[in-house]
Parts: structure tokens; C-alpha cells; sequence
């Protein structure tokens, strides 16, 4: 109850401002406000669901599929996205129960091809903990770039259109990676295909990343369609 108390619209407006101050304190803040805004975001993402049925969903960055299997629920088709070989097979082992779900094993990004996805120097000791941070961004601030394998990544944008339908719903969880996708997806007309995008930055792992995500939230914030919310946890 302690905690619930402190989420007030006084302190939500105060690391609002602080998220700006420069360096490891603006994104401290940053982080702050991220957790004040979950609650929020998870109401949102479910009041999102219950309008799915019939319709498509896509989790970018599925990793063991909680949110998968969610959407699954509700949608009549999940592409699940998990780049790492390990965890996929994981994944698909959690999910086959679940005959609507499709497992895309690639990274989402703006062109077909291969890129090293990077893992943190623990993931042989606990892959299960560990696949959630891995990354095919080299700068992040937790992996190994001594640790990292080949994976498949898959154009996006181009992925949507081939799809020929609606999607109601996607989860993006991609350590980094959104943000040069997100810039190429806002500035392509199958976005307006999209009815509610789930995002996580992760600016606090890749600090050169700051500018460019403060530039998609201002973007993101003046879109009506796709509704975005960037404060995903």
C-alpha cells in the first residue's frame, strides 16, 4: 500500500522533469517513472486485447512466451518473434498447447539478413534468466561481445504487409533494437494498419540512445494510429 501511495500525479510530474537532467541521473529518473507508469500501461495492453478477437497480434521479443500466450487468448493469431535458438525452442516447447501461436524464430528489423545477436557472459549458467537481456545492440550496457551468435532478421515494415490484414496488437521488447525500427516504422504507411503499439526502451542500457527515443515518444505522443505507449515494463 506503501508503494501504491507514492504513485501520485505530483511525483509522476516531478520525474518527468528530472528524466531530462543529463547523464546516469535523467535516466535514473528515467527508470523511476517508467515503473510509476506500469500499472497503467498493463491496464492499457489488456483493455487493447479485449478489442482482438478475430484479429492478429505480434510479440516482438517473446523470449519464453508470457505474453504470448496472453494475446493468445484473446486473438485469433500470435507471431511470436525470438531471435535466440535457445530460447526458442524453449518457447515453443511453453507453447504447444497454444495452436494459434507461429514462432518466427528472427529479429524483427528494417531489412532481411544476418546479424550477431549478443548475450551476457552468464547466459550458459542461467539461459532462462539471462535471455531476457540479449541484444543486437553491440553498445548495451549488459551484454558480452565476445558472447554473441549469427540470428535471422526479418524486415519488418515488409513483414506487416504481407500479412494483408489488421493487427491489433503488438508487444515490442527488443533491448534497443526498437528504436531504429520504430523510426523506420512511423515513416511507413503500413503503421496505419497497426491499432495499439506496446514498447520498452531501454535507453538506460544504451545511454547513446537517449536523444532518439525522446525524439519517438514526441512522435509516438502526436499519433492516432497507431496508439502508442512507450512505457512498457
Amino acid at each position: 500500500m506503501a508503494q501504491a501511495n507514492r504513485n501520485t500525479p505530483l511525483r509522476r510530474a516531478k520525474y518527468g522533469l528530472m528524466q531530462h537532467l543529463p547523464g546516469a541521473l535523467g535516466l535514473k529518473y528515467r527508470r523511476k517513472l517508467r515503473k510509476l507508469h506500469a500499472p497503467a500501461a498493463e491496464a492499457e495492453f489488456r483493455a487493447a486485447l479485449a478489442g482482438a478477437s478475430g484479429k492478429i497480434c505480434i510479440d516482438l521479443g517473446a523470449n519464453l512466451g508470457q505474453h504470448t500466450r496472453t494475446m493468445a487468448s484473446h486473438a485469433a493469431k500470435v507471431y511470436a518473434f525470438e531471435p535466440d535458438p535457445w530460447t526458442a525452442m524453449e518457447l515453443r516447447a511453453t507453447l504447444a498447447d497454444v495452436p494459434n501461436v507461429e514462432v518466427v524464430e528472427a529479429a524483427a528489423g528494417t531489412e532481411d539478413g544476418t546479424l550477431p545477436l549478443y548475450r551476457t557472459s552468464s547466459f550458459d549458467a542461467n539461459p532462462v534468466e539471462q535471455s531476457q537481456s540479449s541484444s543486437l545492440m553491440a553498445e548495451k550496457r549488459n551484454i558480452d561481445t565476445n558472447s554473441s551468435i549469427d540470428v535471422a532478421v526479418i524486415d519488418f515494415p515488409a513483414f506487416l504487409e504481407g500479412l494483408d490484414a489488421d493487427i491489433a496488437v503488438i508487444k515490442m521488447d527488443i533491448e534497443g533494437a526498437e528504436v531504429p525500427l520504430l523510426e523506420a516504422l512511423f515513416d511507413h504507411p503500413v503503421k496505419d494498419r497497426i491499432g495499439h503499439l506496446f514498447v520498452e526502451t531501454h535507453e538506460s542500457r544504451i545511454p547513446a540512445l537517449f536523444a532518439r527515443t525522446n525524439a519517438l515518444r514526441d512522435r509516438a505522443a502526436q499519433m492516432t494510429r497507431p496508439l502508442v505507449n512507450m512505457d512498457w515494463k
